[in-house]
């Protein structure tokens, strides 16, 4: 029997065995563990032991159950242990994640992360608060430390506090309202749980990861209030208008001023720029660094761009010079008296004429040289492609991301593709990176099956169904 329990070694339920005690907290511990049953490492959550504490594991399971999404930690089970003085402890299983929560990456970096990358981890939580807002779960507690930052993809955790949408708030101890920083205006008025109350949180958590602070920084309920009376600290004016714009009506006082989750993903996904300082997840086989990588911008200085970039401008160099080499051999030949369809023969000189010639001698050609047709001018990298190997040969795989994304914004604005889709499409082409050690061809080849998919689900036209194969034609043909 252990003297200190939990502790390492303790087989919970016959199943489950403490590791490594992860986290403590004021109402309950997190433990890595093992399931004995199934031979996989899960996350333990034990309350700290007050009957308020095991209520609301119970709940917690409970309503995280209801959800399955790729941006919720799941919950994998409820189980009951006896403590050494008899008394029962519930418990609940959970997805053991890796990775560093926001409050940890704001901590390394002492400050605010790029809003590039704020957006992109806003964009992914207003996706998650979506889905769970769907299935009638409020979170009610949204804050940097319940979002991480995993190799996957980001995660919200922690449904500690959350309620169904509707359900009274009874409580009076204060134990559910969360931290004094992220709580939301109607729950110190014992409103009924609503979804505006994660909206406000998202806006605090953006607010933070933009500023470095919240827009209250304050520990107790009485510097809440002394604080509000004075309003939140003013957004640099350095972020972009609709960013700012959004935050401050998350932050909004009135619940029903705020935009709904789907409202906020929408908007902050057009604000992730085509090339965003966004955040690094790393693929298959590379460990999670914690840090944000800056993408080259599609179209930058060659000697600062991509390898792929460098390539691709070396070719396009290549081929104006083979054109203006082909002005020239044209402009300077002479036909064949038997032939007017050749310029040149095998006794002419070909290098005596400098090329700033070679124009206006075919303009002015005598009337014994049969000038040929004019050649075509080289296609300008602006014009809009006739064939998919024309954009390949002018276009980085940045760029041909790009086109791929302003083809989903598009078909999503013109009700071509639903906003679910659309943002899955959006995830998969935020994890094209063409420095990375992944298999883009597979990457891209994904894509094109995921909106075959799509197209038999309904999820979008036949229309655009076709655009975006051509782009990704595009893309592939870049990689």
């Amino acid at each position: 029997m252990h003297e200190v329990w939990p502790d390492t070694g303790v087989l919970l339920a016959s199943r489950y065995r403490l590791v490594t005690l992860l986290e403590t907290g004021g109402m309950a511990q997190v433990w890595r563990a093992t399931d004995e049953l199934l031979d996989r490492p899960v996350a333990v959550k034990l309350p700290a032991g007050d009957t308020r504490a095991a209520h609301l594991a119970w709940r917690e399971a409970r309503l995280a159950a209801r959800l399955s999404h790729p941006g919720i930690a799941a919950v994998h089970d409820y189980r009951e242990a006896v403590r050494p003085d008899g008394s029962v402890a519930p418990f609940v299983v959970m997805e053991l994640l890796s990775g560093e929560t926001v409050a940890a990456r704001l901590c390394d970096l002492g400050g605010a992360m790029p809003w590039g990358e704020a957006v992109s981890i806003g964009t992914a939580v207003a996706e998650a608060l979506a889905a769970a807002h769907a299935a009638g779960v409020v979170h009610r507690d949204i804050k940097p430390g319940n979002v991480m930052l995993c190799p996957g993809g980001v995660k919200l955790l922690d449904f500690g506090i959350s309620a169904t949408a509707g359900e009274p708030d009874d409580d009076e101890t204060g134990a559910s309202f969360g931290t004094p920083a992220y709580a939301a205006p109607e729950r110190l008025d014992g409103k009924p749980a609503e979804p505006a109350t994660d909206l406000y949180g998202l806006g605090v958590l953006l607010f933070e990861m933009v500023t470095g602070d919240p827009p209250y920084d304050v520990n107790t309920w009485e510097e809440l209030a002394a604080a509000q009376a004075h309003g939140p600290t003013p957004l640099p004016e350095t972020l972009p208008a609709r960013l700012r714009e959004l935050i401050l009506r998350c932050l909004d006082e009135e619940a029903h001023r705020r935009p709904t989750a789907a409202q906020a993903r929408r908007v902050l996904s057009r604000l992730i720029p085509s090339a965003p300082a966004r955040l690094t997840i790393p693929l298959p086989g590379r460990p999670p660094t914690g840090h944000a990588k800056v993408m080259p911008p599609a179209g930058g200085a060659v000697a600062g761009g991509s390898p792929v970039t460098r390539r691709v401008a070396v070719g396009a160099a290549l081929a104006v010079l083979a054109i203006a080499f082909v002005f020239v051999i044209n402009a300077v030949g002479t036909s064949a008296p038997d032939d007017p369809r050749f310029a040149g023969g095998p006794g002419d000189s070909l290098g005596s004429a400098p090329a700033t010639e070679a124009a206006p001698a075919t303009a002015s050609a005598p009337a014994s040289i049969a000038a040929p047709p004019p050649s075509p001018p080289p296609p300008s990298p602006s014009a809009a492609p006739a064939t998919t190997e024309a954009t390949a040969a002018v276009l980085s795989v940045d760029a041909a991301v790009s086109r791929v994304r302003a083809a989903v914004e598009r078909g999503e604005r013109d009700g071509e593709i639903r906003a679910d889709v659309a943002l899955d499409f959006d995830n998969l082409l935020r994890l094209i990176d063409p420095e990375s050690d992944a298999d883009l061809t597979e990457q891209v080849d994904q894509l094109r099956r995921k909106v075959r998919q799509r197209l038999n689900e309904g999820g979008l036209t036949e229309n655009q169904a076709a655009i975006l194969q051509e782009r990704l034609a595009d893309l592939k043909a870049s990689v």
